[in-house]
Protein backbone atom coordinates (compact mmCIF):
# COMPACT_ATOMS: atom_id res chain seq x y z
CA UNK A 1 0.00 0.00 0.00
CA UNK A 2 1.42 3.18 -0.88
CA UNK A 3 1.65 6.00 1.72
CA UNK A 4 -0.31 9.35 0.64
CA UNK A 5 0.88 12.61 1.96
CA UNK A 6 -2.43 13.95 1.06
CA UNK A 7 -4.19 12.23 4.25
CA UNK A 8 -6.95 13.98 5.31
CA UNK A 9 -6.09 14.57 9.38
CA UNK A 10 -10.07 15.21 10.17
CA UNK A 11 -13.99 14.54 9.56
CA UNK A 12 -14.22 18.50 7.76
CA UNK A 13 -11.62 18.33 5.57
CA UNK A 14 -12.35 14.94 4.69
CA UNK A 15 -16.05 15.94 3.63
CA UNK A 16 -14.92 20.16 2.20
CA UNK A 17 -16.70 21.19 5.51
CA UNK A 18 -15.98 24.47 6.99
CA UNK A 19 -14.89 24.11 10.97
CA UNK A 20 -16.58 27.07 12.00
CA UNK A 21 -15.47 26.84 15.64
CA UNK A 22 -12.50 26.65 14.93
CA UNK A 23 -12.85 29.40 12.13
CA UNK A 24 -14.46 31.68 14.71
CA UNK A 25 -11.80 31.23 16.96
CA UNK A 26 -8.89 31.73 14.63
CA UNK A 27 -10.68 34.77 13.60
CA UNK A 28 -11.20 36.07 17.23
CA UNK A 29 -7.12 35.40 17.61
CA UNK A 30 -6.40 37.59 14.77
CA UNK A 31 -8.85 40.42 15.95
CA UNK A 32 -7.03 40.33 19.65
CA UNK A 33 -3.37 40.67 17.60
CA UNK A 34 -5.12 43.44 15.68
CA UNK A 35 -6.25 45.09 18.50
CA UNK A 36 -3.69 44.82 20.55
CA UNK A 37 -1.02 46.13 17.39
CA UNK A 38 -3.52 49.33 17.33
CA UNK A 39 -3.22 49.87 20.83
CA UNK A 40 0.79 49.75 20.80
CA UNK A 41 0.99 51.66 18.12
CA UNK A 42 -1.58 54.68 19.81
CA UNK A 43 0.56 54.42 22.66
CA UNK A 44 3.51 54.76 20.85
CA UNK A 45 2.12 57.83 18.98
CA UNK A 46 1.23 59.69 21.89
CA UNK A 47 4.81 59.21 23.39
CA UNK A 48 6.28 60.42 20.27
CA UNK A 49 3.96 63.48 21.07
CA UNK A 50 4.94 63.66 24.36
CA UNK A 51 9.03 63.62 23.16
CA UNK A 52 8.41 66.57 20.13
CA UNK A 53 6.75 68.64 22.80
CA UNK A 54 9.76 68.65 25.44
CA UNK A 55 11.91 69.12 22.19
CA UNK A 56 10.00 72.29 21.46
CA UNK A 57 10.04 73.41 25.49
CA UNK A 58 13.89 72.29 26.04
CA UNK A 59 14.61 76.05 27.50
CA UNK A 60 11.92 75.98 30.33
CA UNK A 61 13.82 75.94 33.59
CA UNK A 62 13.31 73.12 36.05
CA UNK A 63 12.07 75.62 39.00
CA UNK A 64 9.12 75.85 36.62
CA UNK A 65 7.90 72.73 36.84
CA UNK A 66 4.33 72.12 38.09
CA UNK A 67 3.24 70.19 40.93
CA UNK A 68 6.52 70.22 42.81
CA UNK A 69 5.60 70.10 46.61
CA UNK A 70 7.01 71.96 49.38
CA UNK A 71 9.65 70.36 51.59
CA UNK A 72 8.44 69.48 55.13
CA UNK A 73 9.59 71.14 58.04
CA UNK A 74 12.17 69.48 60.08
CA UNK A 75 10.44 68.19 62.86
CA UNK A 76 11.05 64.98 64.32
CA UNK A 77 10.49 63.55 67.29
CA UNK A 78 11.11 60.36 69.42
CA UNK A 79 8.66 58.39 67.26
CA UNK A 80 10.29 58.99 64.07
CA UNK A 81 11.43 56.55 62.10
CA UNK A 82 14.07 56.78 59.73
CA UNK A 83 13.71 54.71 56.01
CA UNK A 84 17.00 53.69 54.98
CA UNK A 85 18.38 50.46 52.67
CA UNK A 86 14.63 49.20 53.43
CA UNK A 87 15.22 48.79 57.20
CA UNK A 88 13.34 50.98 59.68
CA UNK A 89 16.16 52.66 62.08
CA UNK A 90 14.82 54.33 65.46
CA UNK A 91 15.81 58.25 65.15
CA UNK A 92 16.92 57.66 68.95
CA UNK A 93 19.42 55.85 67.65
CA UNK A 94 20.98 59.17 66.75
CA UNK A 95 19.78 62.00 68.77
CA UNK A 96 18.51 61.85 72.88
CA UNK A 97 15.72 62.89 73.57
CA UNK A 98 16.50 65.71 75.00
CA UNK A 99 18.27 67.02 71.56
CA UNK A 100 14.92 66.11 69.77
CA UNK A 101 12.72 68.14 72.07
CA UNK A 102 15.48 70.94 73.45
CA UNK A 103 17.81 70.92 70.17
CA UNK A 104 21.39 69.80 70.08
CA UNK A 105 24.15 71.74 72.92
CA UNK A 106 26.20 73.85 70.70
CA UNK A 107 29.43 74.90 71.86
CA UNK A 108 31.59 77.85 70.47
CA UNK A 109 34.74 79.06 71.94
CA UNK A 110 34.17 81.94 74.80
CA UNK A 111 30.44 81.95 75.11
CA UNK A 112 27.60 80.17 76.86
CA UNK A 113 26.81 76.94 75.23
CA UNK A 114 23.38 77.44 73.25
CA UNK A 115 20.40 75.00 72.02
CA UNK A 116 20.26 75.00 67.88
CA UNK A 117 17.24 73.37 67.02
CA UNK A 118 17.73 70.16 64.74
CA UNK A 119 18.32 70.35 60.80
CA UNK A 120 18.66 67.65 58.51
CA UNK A 121 22.33 68.25 58.14
CA UNK A 122 22.89 67.06 61.44
CA UNK A 123 21.19 63.69 60.98
CA UNK A 124 22.95 63.34 57.91
CA UNK A 125 26.25 63.70 59.47
CA UNK A 126 25.74 61.51 62.41
CA UNK A 127 24.38 58.95 59.68
CA UNK A 128 27.60 59.28 57.84
CA UNK A 129 29.39 57.70 60.79
CA UNK A 130 27.60 54.44 59.49
CA UNK A 131 26.76 54.86 56.34
CA UNK A 132 29.30 56.36 54.61
CA UNK A 133 27.41 56.98 51.04
CA UNK A 134 25.37 59.81 52.73
CA UNK A 135 27.78 62.60 51.21
CA UNK A 136 26.91 66.11 52.15
CA UNK A 137 26.71 66.78 48.26
CA UNK A 138 24.69 64.22 47.37
CA UNK A 139 22.74 63.70 49.76
CA UNK A 140 19.47 65.21 51.04
CA UNK A 141 17.14 64.39 54.24
CA UNK A 142 13.78 64.32 53.47
CA UNK A 143 11.33 64.63 56.27
CA UNK A 144 7.64 63.32 55.46
CA UNK A 145 5.69 64.65 59.00
CA UNK A 146 2.25 63.15 57.58
CA UNK A 147 4.22 59.49 57.66
CA UNK A 148 6.70 61.10 60.46
CA UNK A 149 9.63 59.33 59.04
CA UNK A 150 12.77 60.45 57.63
CA UNK A 151 14.15 58.93 54.22
CA UNK A 152 17.77 60.31 53.10
CA UNK A 153 17.81 60.94 49.42
CA UNK A 154 20.77 60.72 46.55
CA UNK A 155 19.76 63.79 44.84
CA UNK A 156 20.20 62.82 41.31
CA UNK A 157 23.06 65.46 39.24
CA UNK A 158 22.73 67.11 35.65
CA UNK A 159 23.81 64.36 33.02
CA UNK A 160 25.36 65.56 30.09
CA UNK A 161 26.76 63.99 26.25
CA UNK A 162 29.40 65.98 24.94
CA UNK A 163 32.13 63.35 24.64
CA UNK A 164 35.33 62.88 26.74
CA UNK A 165 37.35 59.96 26.70
CA UNK A 166 38.43 58.27 30.41
CA UNK A 167 40.78 56.40 31.17
CA UNK A 168 40.03 53.92 33.52
CA UNK A 169 40.78 50.18 34.80
CA UNK A 170 38.14 46.97 35.11
CA UNK A 171 37.47 46.27 38.23
CA UNK A 172 34.91 44.01 40.12
CA UNK A 173 32.33 45.51 42.12
CA UNK A 174 28.82 45.16 43.76
CA UNK A 175 26.53 48.29 43.95
CA UNK A 176 25.14 48.60 47.45
CA UNK A 177 26.20 45.67 48.88
CA UNK A 178 23.39 44.02 46.71
CA UNK A 179 24.67 40.37 45.41
CA UNK A 180 21.91 40.26 42.68
CA UNK A 181 21.76 41.37 39.10
CA UNK A 182 19.71 43.36 37.60
CA UNK A 183 17.09 41.91 35.03
CA UNK A 184 17.47 42.07 31.44
CA UNK A 185 14.34 43.59 30.95
CA UNK A 186 14.91 46.45 32.83
CA UNK A 187 17.66 47.84 30.72
CA UNK A 188 15.61 46.78 27.59
CA UNK A 189 12.93 48.97 28.85
CA UNK A 190 14.87 52.11 29.81
CA UNK A 191 16.72 51.57 25.88
CA UNK A 192 12.64 51.60 24.43
CA UNK A 193 11.66 54.60 25.91
CA UNK A 194 15.03 56.29 25.30
CA UNK A 195 14.24 54.93 21.50
CA UNK A 196 11.47 57.63 21.76
CA UNK A 197 13.51 60.40 22.96
CA UNK A 198 16.34 59.85 20.60
CA UNK A 199 14.29 60.46 17.26
CA UNK A 200 14.13 63.99 18.34
CA UNK A 201 17.46 64.14 19.73
CA UNK A 202 16.81 64.20 22.95
CA UNK A 203 18.98 62.44 26.79
CA UNK A 204 16.12 60.93 29.02
CA UNK A 205 17.24 59.74 32.74
CA UNK A 206 16.09 56.83 34.60
CA UNK A 207 16.90 55.05 38.28
CA UNK A 208 17.18 51.95 38.86
CA UNK A 209 15.49 50.97 42.46
CA UNK A 210 16.11 47.35 44.36
CA UNK A 211 13.29 46.86 46.74
CA UNK A 212 14.09 44.63 49.67
CA UNK A 213 10.60 43.38 50.61
CA UNK A 214 10.26 41.88 47.40
CA UNK A 215 13.98 41.35 46.20
CA UNK A 216 13.04 42.71 42.55
CA UNK A 217 13.83 46.12 40.99
CA UNK A 218 12.04 48.51 39.33
CA UNK A 219 13.10 51.24 36.65
CA UNK A 220 11.63 54.46 37.56
CA UNK A 221 11.27 57.96 35.33
CA UNK A 222 11.58 60.90 37.73
CA UNK A 223 9.91 64.52 36.35
CA UNK A 224 12.35 66.08 34.58
CA UNK A 225 13.86 68.05 31.82
CA UNK A 226 15.23 67.11 28.85
CA UNK A 227 17.53 68.64 26.49
CA UNK A 228 20.07 67.53 23.33
CA UNK A 229 22.80 67.54 25.48
CA UNK A 230 21.49 67.19 28.98
CA UNK A 231 18.77 66.04 30.71
CA UNK A 232 17.85 67.12 34.86
CA UNK A 233 15.41 65.57 37.28
CA UNK A 234 13.38 68.30 38.43
CA UNK A 235 10.89 66.20 40.31
CA UNK A 236 11.18 67.02 44.35
CA UNK A 237 13.37 64.55 46.25
CA UNK A 238 9.79 64.40 48.60
CA UNK A 239 7.68 63.69 46.02
CA UNK A 240 9.96 60.84 44.85
CA UNK A 241 10.70 60.08 48.65
CA UNK A 242 6.81 59.53 48.96
CA UNK A 243 6.60 56.34 46.12
CA UNK A 244 10.04 54.95 47.06
CA UNK A 245 10.48 55.06 50.71
CA UNK A 246 11.19 51.19 50.85
CA UNK A 247 13.13 51.15 48.06
CA UNK A 248 17.07 51.19 47.38
CA UNK A 249 18.80 53.40 44.26
CA UNK A 250 21.32 51.48 42.91
CA UNK A 251 21.64 52.57 39.32
CA UNK A 252 21.42 56.23 37.62
CA UNK A 253 21.16 55.65 33.78
CA UNK A 254 20.45 57.97 31.06
CA UNK A 255 20.71 58.36 27.32
CA UNK A 256 23.13 60.23 25.12
CA UNK A 257 20.54 59.29 21.71
CA UNK A 258 22.48 59.31 18.77
CA UNK A 259 25.76 59.67 20.53
CA UNK A 260 27.95 57.37 22.46
CA UNK A 261 28.32 55.87 25.56
CA UNK A 262 31.35 58.59 26.60
CA UNK A 263 31.12 60.30 30.21
CA UNK A 264 30.96 64.00 29.86
CA UNK A 265 32.80 66.66 31.98
CA UNK A 266 29.01 67.11 32.96
CA UNK A 267 28.72 63.39 33.84
CA UNK A 268 31.81 63.04 35.79
CA UNK A 269 31.03 66.51 37.80
CA UNK A 270 27.27 65.11 39.20
CA UNK A 271 28.13 61.54 39.23
CA UNK A 272 29.85 61.02 42.78
CA UNK A 273 27.76 59.18 44.94
CA UNK A 274 30.16 56.69 46.67
CA UNK A 275 28.59 53.15 45.98
CA UNK A 276 26.28 54.37 43.19
CA UNK A 277 26.34 52.52 39.89
CA UNK A 278 26.24 54.82 36.37
CA UNK A 279 25.50 53.72 33.14
CA UNK A 280 25.37 55.49 30.11
CA UNK A 281 23.42 54.27 26.73
CA UNK A 282 24.64 55.69 23.93
CA UNK A 283 24.17 54.76 19.70
CA UNK A 284 20.18 54.36 20.57
CA UNK A 285 19.01 54.15 17.32
CA UNK A 286 21.48 51.06 16.59
CA UNK A 287 20.11 47.26 16.99
CA UNK A 288 22.58 47.16 19.88
CA UNK A 289 22.74 50.08 21.52
CA UNK A 290 26.12 50.85 23.25
CA UNK A 291 26.60 50.69 27.16
CA UNK A 292 28.70 52.13 29.61
CA UNK A 293 29.00 51.41 33.26
CA UNK A 294 30.51 52.66 36.05
CA UNK A 295 30.88 53.30 39.88
CA UNK A 296 32.39 55.90 41.30
CA UNK A 297 34.78 54.76 44.64
CA UNK A 298 35.99 58.27 46.46
CA UNK A 299 36.64 61.11 45.71
CA UNK A 300 40.59 60.20 45.88
CA UNK A 301 40.24 57.42 43.71
CA UNK A 302 37.61 58.54 41.49
CA UNK A 303 35.58 57.08 39.04
CA UNK A 304 36.27 52.91 37.89
CA UNK A 305 34.83 51.37 34.93
CA UNK A 306 32.76 47.84 35.81
CA UNK A 307 31.74 44.66 33.25
CA UNK A 308 27.83 45.85 32.57
CA UNK A 309 27.68 41.81 33.03
CA UNK A 310 28.03 42.31 36.86
CA UNK A 311 25.09 44.32 37.11
CA UNK A 312 22.73 43.44 34.05
CA UNK A 313 21.66 40.20 33.25
CA UNK A 314 22.83 38.98 29.94
CA UNK A 315 20.06 38.12 27.66
CA UNK A 316 21.94 35.75 25.67
CA UNK A 317 22.83 32.53 27.35
CA UNK A 318 19.95 30.07 25.98
CA UNK A 319 20.85 27.83 23.69
CA UNK A 320 18.24 26.49 21.26
CA UNK A 321 17.29 22.90 21.47
CA UNK A 322 18.45 22.56 17.55
CA UNK A 323 22.02 23.36 18.62
CA UNK A 324 23.97 20.23 18.38
CA UNK A 325 28.19 21.29 19.43
CA UNK A 326 29.07 18.10 17.49
CA UNK A 327 28.39 19.39 14.24
CA UNK A 328 30.63 22.09 14.83
CA UNK A 329 34.19 21.07 14.30
CA UNK A 330 37.36 23.06 13.82
CA UNK A 331 39.10 23.22 10.34
CA UNK A 332 42.63 23.20 9.57
CA UNK A 333 44.27 26.89 8.21
CA UNK A 334 43.24 28.24 4.52
CA UNK A 335 45.72 27.64 2.20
Amino acid sequence: MTANNDVQTDIFSMFGLIDEVAEKKKREEEEIRKKAAEEKEKQMAEFRQKAQEAAANTKVQAEKTKGEKPEEKFEPNEETVIRFYGESLEITSYFTPEELVEGLLINKKGEDPVRKPLEPEMLRKRMEKDFPELVKSHTEMVFLKEKNIVVPMVKAKKKGCIKEELSIDSSSSLFKGINKIIPFSILRDFIAVARIYEEVDLEVHGDIYYIPTTDSFILDFPEQIVHKYWAEVSESLVSIAERMEDAIKVVEIHSHHKMGAFPSNQDNRSEREPGMVYAIVGKVQEFFPQLFTRIFISENLGHQQINAEQIFEWPFFNLPKEFEPNNIKAGGEHE
